[in-house]
């Protein structure tokens, strides 16, 4: 286990460091930029204090020959070892420093930066890691900025790989994956074929001729890495589709409807999305209209739970002008969203006499205004969603069934986020890096404690609540902060248990009380991974089933229901 030091800068309150972490190994503090911990005070010098991190707890302390002097503790010092937290008095400025298990503040993701400090790199990476990670970046946002029709692999290959070959003068042409698999070819294939050039993704295949020309594989590879990622979107199809908004799900069973979403999106079909408030209901709303043929039209919403029944009305239909005193003429939602796509949110919540009006222009294709004589024909794709449960509502005749089976040709339950724990961990890199853009923030990542921290909370407010918690903490960061579990809301942290790395507070255990707790922890993961299936934690144990529901019973623990299947 290593431990590092974080500073903060008690006085002035108004001076910055350039550095708030520190790892083991030596950090110059001064006012100079070349320093490893710059904190521009006057009064302080250039190079002020050394500060020796050791890897295995403590620090040593070395004046630098300061005009001022150091004071360690308020004792001046020249050189002096210490363990623990302590303060620093540099005259100028007062630091703290408090120890840390460096394990849970390892970083479970990196940004790359580091140090405010443009002078200097401290990120540790290697070079060619560095141009990789640029390289990557460039290609993406070369794709992005390209955006439709060509950000599928395969139909850009069908057109590509001609051009190559009169380029190249090849006979012949295939461009696989990795996996073996054919993307596209041109010119004959019966002949063998050599390997022209590879990525990470792809292999390039050429006659034998074009294989052996001096250079070319050269010039071909770079270009193999700027094709886009056959995974792109996990929707990879002759037809190209957007990019998913936000963070492509790891729950097998929310991805098959996402994949099931981006079929239907291309059909005029009425889709009803479900889920509770925040999953990111009307995110997909915009995605399924970004994948449709109407995504040349406009995207119109209307939340049918903000505005009360009369409001609600005018908004959808439209109103004609002299309906009351000082109303004029204004079109609704359905106007402005002909040939395109109409998005009601909390559909649920609209009273029943405008289920009756909905329902109407939706079979009809046709509206008129609120005081108005004309029908106006309309036609928009629609897209509903509700957090409520509308069976429910249907039995107690708060919702129409007829309603219900216009808007709901298809429908898709967005899943809770405390159900999607696979996801949590790249949800909250996806808003961290938003986050630091947005407040032109340097940090170098996230640390392994914050990610254990967020992936324990139930998340009442799903996605939403995730977003919001990473937003504020990004705006706590000082320059050059990871962003930790102390960042996070207490609400969030208070209820997380204690890094998995960081020192007991308890008094020491017994090998046999160690052994009974570590023992406890292995089998709620194993039940945890599981899902509670009693025969897959077992097995991922590596025990038998007597064995298990022994332990079970020792530690107080339960299966589930799945116990009760397997002992029956």
């Amino acid at each position: 286990m290593s431990f590092l030091y974080r500073l903060d800068i008690l006085e002035p309150l108004s001076a910055m460091a350039s550095k708030h972490q520190l790892e083991p190994g030596e950090h110059v503090l001064g006012r100079s930029e070349d320093c490893d911990v710059m904190v521009d005070v006057p009064g302080l010098s250039r190079r002020h204090v050394k500060i020796e991190v050791l890897a295995d707890g403590g620090a040593v302390i070395s004046d630098l020959a300061s005009t001022n002097g150091t004071r360690l503790n308020g004792q001046s010092i020249e050189r002096a070892a210490v363990s623990g937290d302590f303060v620093l008095d540099l005259g100028a400025a007062i630091l703290r420093f408090r120890a840390q298990a460096g394990l849970g503040t390892e970083l479970a993701y990196a940004t790359g930066q580091d140090s405010p400090t443009p002078t200097r790199d401290d990120t540790g990476q290697a070079p060619e890691t560095r141009v990789m990670t640029l390289r990557n970046s460039l290609r993406d946002d070369f794709w992005r900025a390209i955006g439709e029709p060509m950000r599928s692999l395969s139909p850009l290959a069908a057109r590509l790989l001609p051009a190559w070959s009169r380029s190249t003068r090849a006979s012949s042409l295939r461009l696989d994956r990795s996996s073996g698999e054919t993307v596209a070819a041109c010119g004959p294939q019966d002949a063998e074929l050599s390997e022209l050039a590879r990525s990470e993704e792809l292999r390039l295949l050429a006659d034998p001729v074009t294989a052996a020309q001096a250079g070319l594989s050269d010039l071909l590879a770079p270009l193999l890495d700027w094709l886009p990622a056959s995974h792109t979107g996990a929707l990879d199809s002759p037809e190209a589709k957007p990019d998913f908004p936000g963070v492509w799900t790891s729950e097998p069973e929310f991805q098959r409807q996402l994949q099931a979403l981006a079929q239907v999106a291309g059909s005029r079909i009425s889709i009803l999305l479900l889920g509770e408030t925040g999953v990111g209901k009307d995110l997909l709303a915009q995605w399924i209209h970004d994948c449709s043929p109407q995504r040349d039209g406009p995207f119109v919403a209307v939340n049918c739970a903000a505005l009360p029944q009369d409001l609600l009305e005018a908004e959808l239909f439209g109103i004609e002008a002299g309906v009351a005193t000082g109303v004029e003429a204004r079109a609704g939602v359905f106007e402005r969203a002909d040939g395109g796509t109409l998005f009601l949110d909390e559909l649920g919540d609209m009273a029943p006499e405008t289920q009756v009006r909905l329902l109407r222009a939706l079979e009809a294709e046709r509206i008129h205004r609120i005081g108005g004589k004309t029908l106006k024909d309309i036609s928009v794709r629609l897209v509903a969603a509700t957090n409520r449960n509308l069976n429910a509502d249907i039995e107690a005749g708060r919702f129409r069934l007829d309603l219900y089976h216009r808007i709901a040709a298809f429908e898709a339950t967005v899943p809770p986020l405390r159900e999607r724990r696979r996801d949590i961990a790249e949800l909250a890199v996806h808003f961290f890096n938003q986050s630091i853009a947005q407040l032109g923030q340097r940090s170098p990542g996230i640390t392994r404690a914050a990610i254990q921290a967020l992936e324990h909370w139930s998340w009442p407010g799903n996605v939403r609540e995730l977003r919001q918690a990473i937003g504020s903490a990004v705006a706590l960061l000082r320059p050059g902060e990871a962003l930790d579990r102390i960042h996070l809301p207490s609400r969030i942290t208070q209820h997380a248990p204690a890094p998995e790395d960081s020192k007991s507070e308890s008094p020491a255990l017994t090998l046999a009380e160690a052994v009974a707790r570590a023992e406890r922890r292995a089998i709620e993961a194993a039940l945890d991974a599981s899902r509670g299936s009693a025969q897959s934690a077992w097995e991922t144990l590596g025990v038998g089933k007597t064995t298990f529901y022994k332990k079970l019973k020792e530690h107080g623990l339960s299966a589930s229901a799945e116990r009760a299947d397997d002992e029956q």
